[in-house]
């Protein structure tokens, strides 16, 4: 039997049987690998830990050591004096040398402060009773030290998915009980983030350069056009009537690239079949060796490029790749958040407007603060998209995001001042912009229902999409919160519902044509939130954690014929079989994929399993509309791999592939 190892790292997942073995561990995280601050007294020994440091005293310096642990008083004598500050003289901290490293080295660690308040919390003692385990506040600071961006009700939940085993199933840890707190109003501007802590992956860990291979011109013009086909629409955060190839940092224009080339063929090597995704590749890794220490960019511009760098490469690592990579990607994610809180993306970007008359300038720092918005939005959804489909806690809250809603597709894709000025002047007036922390509001009011849309301003449906998020996000909460308390509360899932219901006008809007791979985020996004809101994932409800988007498919797969009997109720189907046929259709009628948002596959495969457990079950019209008969499982099964087989090019349809051999079985 494996060992078991409850305890994981937040920045590079690995486990640790022992929770003193992952605190060690993360040390490494916060600081360089080449920074060993710790001398041996009577030699030129350094090391980077103390218990190293301890260790080489006792092989090397036996004696001494050996004096040492003979003036050392008893651990329960020293707690006695620690009682009494006044007690405790120079000579008696001199013999509790151990002692004091070990507090020490956690003085060293990197400090946070909320409000005033200490950043190391004193530790009280884990009390245990029978099989229940209470979590002491010393845990919750030390797991802070280790997700440095996380809010102390991630804090809890981190804490939470550390005892339960993740990536598999298997026997499940005794049952943890957290204490409940009142909820919090948490500013994370309060916080003291130290600034030794890296923003960036650890070099030692990045590939080394292609002896500093760069794509041809030809690679590049090719590659643009293919981003901007296929990619742009769903990461919507460059300009491309002013996009520059060659005044973009190299790394960014790598990371462009990687994605591009998972929709065609290398241009230099007479297109031939398979050569663009070597091609993404290369690139992907070259961007990874290029990545700078976010520690060495000081202007804003360098920032944004760092995070859009890191956004597109983890997607590619997550969704294309898949894999080994995913833990690159996930790191990649990790490094991005804490880039995005210090560099300011949080916050709009100051305006010039009252100090120029130019209306090219106008325009240029239109998009300027346009493209900041964006990407923070792009940075918002992968962040909850992780959370959905990994159970991943979510690393940035809505209200810490203070733009207003995105601006129309018509007003970004002006291709000139203009036309950008023109088109402004032709829409209709509209109240001023709405924050999209109050679009949220709104949404969730009680009276969503009965007020005209027409209160709220045009915007891109990319927010929309953002809203949906956080409406999917709120529901897995609630999930998770009725699985663990036993309660359920129907005013929760109600206003969920009705706010779901009066944003699909945005995200399904009325009279409008046949849906393409181009078009197909909006309506897919908002089909599963409907799914998310009746249907509960029994992995997240059942605490665990993925670390790849390869195990999530695969454990959906495994753990799809566990709910069948609840779902094949026939009152249950109605309620959500019309959001299932939206998927099924789509698959069905969606021949030439180019385009197509990778999750957009990811959201249609969790639909099918539910129309395959329907099917499985005898439920009259599961699948009725592709034309699988009732109770045909195999038929069933070969439709989806004939309309999955379509998406074999990329990492996420190669296994969904393999996942549906298992439906064989």
């Amino acid at each position: 039997m494996p060992s078991y190892q409850p305890f994981q790292c937040g920045v590079c997942l690995r486990r640790f049987t022992r929770h003193e073995n992952l605190k060690r561990h993360s040390a490494l995280h916060s600081r360089s690998r080449n920074d060993v601050s710790l001398q041996c007294d009577l030699c030129q020994a350094t090391f980077s830990r103390p218990d190293l440091r301890h260790r080489h005293m006792k092989r090397k310096h036996s004696e001494y050591e050996q004096r040492r642990v003979t003036k050392r008083p008893r651990r329960d004598e020293f707690s006695a004096r620690a009682t009494d500050s006044h007690s405790l003289q120079p000579e008696d901290l001199a013999d509790s040398e151990p002692e004091m490293d070990r507090i020490l080295h956690l003085q060293h660690q990197p400090s946070y402060k909320h409000h005033g308040q200490s950043a190391h919390t004193p530790r009280s003692v884990t009390r245990e009773k029978g099989d229940q385990t209470q979590l002491d506040t010393g845990t919750l600071t030390q797991l802070t030290s280790i997700v440095p961006d996380a809010t102390m009700e991630q804090s809890l939940l981190l804490a939470t998915s550390l005892f339960k085993p993740t990536d598999h199933l298997g026997p499940q840890s005794p049952a943890m009980t957290v204490l409940q707190s009142p909820s919090l109003d948490i500013d994370l501007s309060g916080f003291d983030f130290a600034h030794d802590i890296p923003v960036s992956p650890i070099k030692d860990d990045l590939p080394q350069s292609q002896n500093d291979w760069t794509p041809s011109a030809l690679q590049i013009t090719r590659g643009c056009n293919l981003f901007f086909t296929h990619i742009a629409h769903f990461v919507p955060f460059l300009h491309q009537p002013t996009f520059d190839s060659t005044t973009l940092p190299s790394h960014l224009l790598l990371a462009m690239l990687s994605l591009a080339y998972q929709y065609g063929d290398d241009p230099e090597c007479d297109a031939g079949a398979g050569t663009g995704a070597s091609l993404s590749t290369r690139c992907f890794l070259q961007g990874r060796s290029l990545l700078p220490s976010a520690n060495t960019l000081s202007s804003p511009t360098d920032q944004l490029a760092l995070i859009q760098t890191l956004l597109l490469l983890q997607i590619c690592a997550m969704l294309y790749l898949c894999g080994e990579n995913s833990a690159h990607g996930l790191q990649m994610h990790t490094t991005m958040i804490s880039l995005a809180r210090s560099s300011g993306l949080m916050q709009p970007i100051p305006t010039e407007s009252a100090q120029t008359s130019s209306l090219d300038s106008l325009w240029q720092e239109f998009i300027k603060s346009e493209s900041h918005k964006r990407t923070l939005f792009a940075v918002h959804q992968i962040d909850a998209l992780w959370y959905q489909l990994l159970s991943i806690p979510r690393a940035i809250s809505h209200l810490e995001i203070k733009h207003d809603l995105p601006c129309p597709e018509a007003h970004w894709s002006a291709s000139s001042a203009a036309d950008w000025a023109h088109r402004r002047l032709l829409a209709p007036h509209h109240p001023a912009n709405m924050q999209y922390a109050d679009a949220v509001r709104h949404f969730l009011s009680t009276t969503t229902l009965t007020t005209p849309t027409s209160i709220i301003p045009p915007f891109d449906p990319y927010g929309a999409i953002n809203i949906a998020h956080f409406l999917i996000s709120s529901a897995r909460e609630i999930s998770g919160w009725s699985t663990m308390t036993g309660m359920l509360s129907m005013e929760r899932f109600g206003a969920l519902r009705s706010s779901l219901v009066a944003l699909g006008v945005f995200l399904r809007p009325p009279n409008t044509p046949t849906t393409t791979t181009v078009t197909a985020t909006a309506p897919a996004t908002w089909e599963t939130a409907m799914l998310e809101l009746q249907i509960w994932s029994p992995s997240h409800t059942g605490g665990i954690i993925k670390s790849s988007i390869d195990t999530m498919l695969q454990q959906a797969t495994d753990l799809a014929p566990s709910a069948c009997e609840f779902l094949c109720e026939t009152e249950t189907a109605k309620t959500f079989q019309s959001h299932v046929d939206w998927f099924l259709v789509y698959l069905d009628t969606t021949v030439d994929v180019d385009g197509e948002a990778p999750w957009v596959a990811l959201y249609a495969y969790k639909a099918f399993l539910v129309a395959w457990q329907l099917v499985r079950g005898g439920v009259p019209g599961a699948m009725e509309a592709v034309g699988v008969r009732e109770g045909d499982v195999n038929g069933a099964v070969e439709w989806a791999r004939r309309v999955f087989r379509r998406r074999e090019k990329w990492g996420v349809g190669r296994v969904i592939e393999g996942c549906l051999g298992r439906l064989h079985c």
